[in-house]
C-alpha cells in the first residue's frame, strides 16, 4: 500500500498550467488542482498559446485534456520537444495527460462481424482507452516521450491519490534540477580540463557494477565504469562527459583507462577464485582501431587472464559508418575469444540493423523498457519478444537500469534471467566490490 505523505499544501510552489477543449473540462481540472492546493495559473485551449506561454517563462507542470475533438494534447510532446532542441525551453515541464476512460470491442477493419468471432472473454475486455485513444498506444508514446526527456503521467482513474501521485513525481523532478547544476554550468568545462584529467587521472574514479542472476542473486558479472569529479561542478554525468570526449578523439584513451581498471579486478577476483566476466564499453569507433583485437589479447595474455573475461559492450555514441568494417572487427574480436555485447538496445536507430548483420554473444535490454515495466504494458510485451528474439539468435540477455524490486520477478517471468540496476546493487570503488565478491561466497 502506497502512503501520501506529501501534504497538498506542498505541491503549491509547481507553476501548472492547463490545456483543455471546453468549458467543462476545462473546471474539473482546475477544480481537481485546487483540491491539491494548487491554483493553476493560466489555462489554453491551442497548442499555438501554450507556446508562446512557455517562451516567456519556466512551467513545472501542463495538464492536458485527451479527447476525440482534439489532438493538442498529443502534438504538444512535439511543441516541448523542438523547444527543448531550439533552445526556446531550457526545462521541460512534465505532462500530465488526463480524460475520459472507456472500453472498446475490438473490431477489424471492414469485417462488422469481427467482435462476434472473438472469444467472449476478449469480447468482455475489449480495449481500454482514454479520450478515444488506446491506453497501450498511449503508454507507448509516453515511453517514447521519457526517453527524450519528457516526464509523462496518465492520470486514466480520477482520484485525489492518483493526482497526488503524479504531481509528487514532478515536484522530485524539479527539486532535483533546482538542487544539481544547471546544464549551463557543464557548458563552462574546457576541453583542456577533460585532457588533464583523462591523463593524470584527477577526479576519476573507476567502479564497478555487478549482474546477478535473477532467481538466485548470485553474481555472474560485473560492468567497469568510469566517474569523473570536477573540482568546480562536481560529478560530471556521463551524458556530458562521454560525448565531450567522443568529440575530442578521446574514445580509445578512455577505454584504455577502464580495460586497465578491469584487468586489475579481473587479476583480484582470479586471486579469490572468482571467474565472472568484467564488461567495458567501447565505441564502434574504437573497436575498428587497427589491430585493436590483436593488442587487446596481447594484453589479456600478458598477464594471465583468458579473453573469455573481457566483455566488450558496443555502444552507439560514435556509429560506424563502414558496417562491413564494424562487422569484420567484431568477428576478429570473437575471433579471439573475447565476448562482445550490444548495449543499450532499442534506442538507436541503427540496432535492429545491427542484429541482423552483426554477430553477438548478448544484448542488453535498454533500462528505458526495464523502468517502463510495471506502468506500461507494452514494454512487457516488447521484452517478451527480444527474450524469445534471444533464444532464436542464441545469445546471452541482460536487461539493465532495474530500479524498482518489484520489476526482478516480473522480468524473470518474461524469460530474462540476468540484470544489473540500484535495485540490485549500485556501482562499487574497486575495495568495495571486492569486499562484496567475498560476501558472495
Amino acid at each position: 500500500m502506497r502512503l501520501n505523505v506529501i501534504a497538498p499544501s506542498t505541491f503549491a510552489a509547481l507553476r501548472v498550467i492547463m490545456l483543455a477543449v471546453g468549458a467543462v473540462p476545462a473546471q474539473r481540472m482546475r477544480g481537481m488542482l485546487m483540491a491539491s492546493g494548487i491554483t493553476p495559473v493560466a489555462s489554453f485551449v491551442t497548442l499555438g498559446e501554450v507556446e508562446v506561454y512557455l517562451s516567456n517563462g519556466p512551467v513545472d507542470v501542463i495538464v492536458c485534456q485527451i479527447c476525440p475533438e482534439s489532438d493538442a494534447g498529443l502534438m504538444l510532446l512535439s511543441v516541448l520537444n523542438r523547444m527543448h532542441k531550439n533552445g526556446k525551453l531550457e526545462q521541460l515541464p512534465s505532462l500530465f495527460w488526463m480524460g475520459e476512460t472507456s472500453m472498446i470491442a475490438a473490431t477489424c477493419p471492414g469485417d462488422v462481424n469481427y467482435g462476434s468471432r472473438l472469444p467472449a472473454t476478449v469480447q468482455t475486455a475489449g480495449i481500454e482507452c482514454m479520450g478515444g485513444v488506446a491506453m497501450t498506444a498511449l503508454d507507448s508514446l509516453a515511453r517514447l516521450a521519457k526517453a527524450a526527456g519528457i516526464h509523462v503521467e496518465i492520470l486514466h482513474r480520477e482520484g485525489a491519490m492518483v493526482l497526488n501521485d503524479a504531481l509528487r513525481a514532478a515536484l522530485l523532478i524539479r527539486t532535483k534540477l533546482d538542487s544539481g547544476p544547471a546544464q549551463a554550468d557543464f557548458e563552462l568545462l574546457t576541453e583542456e580540463e577533460l585532457i588533464s584529467a583523462l591523463t593524470t587521472g584527477e577526479g576519476l574514479r573507476f567502479v564497478f557494477q555487478p549482474q546477478f542472476d535473477l532467481l538466485s542473486r548470485r553474481v555472474v558479472g560485473a560492468e567497469a565504469l568510469i566517474r569523473w569529479k570536477h573540482h568546480r561542478l562536481g560529478d560530471i554525468p556521463p551524458s556530458i562527459m562521454i560525448p565531450l570526449v567522443n568529440r575530442l578523439g578521446l574514445d580509445l584513451l578512455l577505454f584504455s583507462l577502464v580495460e586497465m581498471w578491469a584487468v586489475r579486478v579481473m587479476l583480484a577476483l582470479k586471486r579469490e577464485n572468482f571467474g565472472i566476466p568484467i564488461a567495458v564499453n567501447a565505441s564502434a569507433k574504437t573497436l575498428c582501431t587497427p589491430k585493436f583485437a590483436e593488442r587487446l589479447a596481447a594484453r589479456m595474455h600478458g598477464v594471465g587472464l583468458p579473453a573469455r573475461l573481457l566483455k566488450l559492450e558496443l555502444t552507439e555514441d560514435v556509429p560506424e559508418p563502414d558496417e562491413l568494417l564494424l562487422s569484420a572487427a567484431l568477428t576478429a574480436i570473437r575471433a579471439k575469444g573475447f565476448q562482445v555485447s550490444l548495449d543499450d538496445f532499442g534506442v538507436g536507430a541503427a540496432t535492429m540493423n545491427l542484429l541482423v548483420n552483426v554477430s553477438f554473444d548478448e544484448m542488453k535490454i535498454d533500462g528505458s523498457f526495464v523502468r517502463a515495466l510495471g506502468e506500461c504494458s507494452s514494454s512487457g510485451k516488447v521484452i517478451s519478444g527480444l527474450v524469445n528474439w534471444a533464444r532464436l539468435l542464441k545469445f546471452n540477455l541482460v536487461a539493465e537500469g532495474i530500479e524498482d524490486e518489484s520489476t526482478i520477478p516480473l522480468l524473470y517471468r518474461l524469460g530474462c534471467r540476468v540484470g544489473q540496476g540500484y535495485a540490485l546493487a549500485h556501482p562499487m570503488e574497486f575495495d568495495d566490490f571486492m569486499m562484496f565478491m567475498r560476501k558472495q561466497k
